[in-house]
């Protein structure tokens, strides 16, 4: 089984502490952990050494600060915080910062103008990542989340951006998010393999019962992934794959290692390294 591309976001695993989770993932034979930086926090100064120690890769940092503020004061100290998550994924070993960056401030009902401040904030933070070697990785979020969560809502929105941001910046892509966008399929391949810096799976369930928190495991759901992969392959794709899974009625009730050992199975077809075609 070829789980070299492989990594377990942390938040599947959201009971777990991170020296919980890095034992768990290891044991199965998991080779990387996207890290949230809660945990990271509370393992303290070490948590770089144990991921290491462990022999574990690190696709990404979750997530960015929010910074759908319109005091000054809050704003700036929120691109401080989002400086300082970007120093912690480069002590991490992670190549990426995931962006949730929230959207309409209290009270607002400005679309525009919380996309507007999104950008401006991440061109802000744009020299500091370049410098931490951490590239800012939009995700494009749900459309039901846009109101609070975040407001970059598809795949083309987030392409665009990282287009006029430039050096430093990429796309996280997440079939949950994604699978429903009709310019997903073309956004992947207009993408290429450079811009899409690490690619979540999980599964949509129908119905879903929570919109936040009911994701389901790879194959419950209603998500192609073997198109999507398909896909990748074809664009030369050789990053790495994370399950991400929110499941507050499921797999976050249950003990980790039954999440992982299923995980793991269910994922396994789709993450391994694949051969070049042959030459005709």
């Amino acid at each position: 089984m070829d789980l070299s591309r492989f990594a377990i976001n942390q938040i599947t695993t959201k009971n777990w502490t991170l020296g919980q989770a890095v034992d768990g993932y290891a044991r199965a034979g998991v080779r990387g952990i996207g890290v949230w930086t809660e945990y990271a926090d509370a393992h303290g100064a070490s948590a770089a050494k144990l991921i290491r120690d462990a022999g574990l890769f690190v696709p990404c940092l979750c997530t960015s600060a929010w910074v759908n503020l319109t005091d000054k004061a809050a704003f700036a100290a929120a691109l401080d915080e989002n400086r300082r998550r970007l120093d912690l994924a480069a002590d991490l070993g992670a190549k990426t910062l995931v962006v949730v960056p929230g959207s309409l401030a209290t009270g607002e009902k400005d679309l525009r103008a919380a996309r507007a401040r999104v950008s401006d904030a991440l061109e802000e933070l744009l020299p500091h990542a370049r410098a931490a070697g951490v590239a800012l990785g939009l995700e494009p979020l749900h459309p039901m989340y846009a109101a609070d969560r975040s407001c970059l809502s598809t795949f083309a929105q987030c392409l665009d951006l990282c287009e006029r941001l430039g050096e430093g910046s990429g796309i996280v892509a997440d079939v949950y998010h994604c699978w429903w966008d009709p310019e997903f399929e073309e956004g992947l391949r207009k993408a290429g393999p450079d811009k899409i810096l690490t690619f979540h799976l999980c599964d949509w369930l129908a119905p879903t019962r929570d919109v936040y928190q009911d994701r389901g495991m790879v194959g419950d759901g209603v998500i192609d992934i073997a198109h999507y992969r398909g896909i990748l392959d074809e664009i030369g794709y050789d990053g790495p794959f994370e399950i991400e899974i929110f499941s507050k009625l499921d797999w976050w009730t249950r003990d980790g290692d039954e999440t992982v050992r299923v995980a793991v199975h269910r994922c396994a077809p789709f993450v391994a390294t694949r051969p070049p075609p042959a030459l005709a």
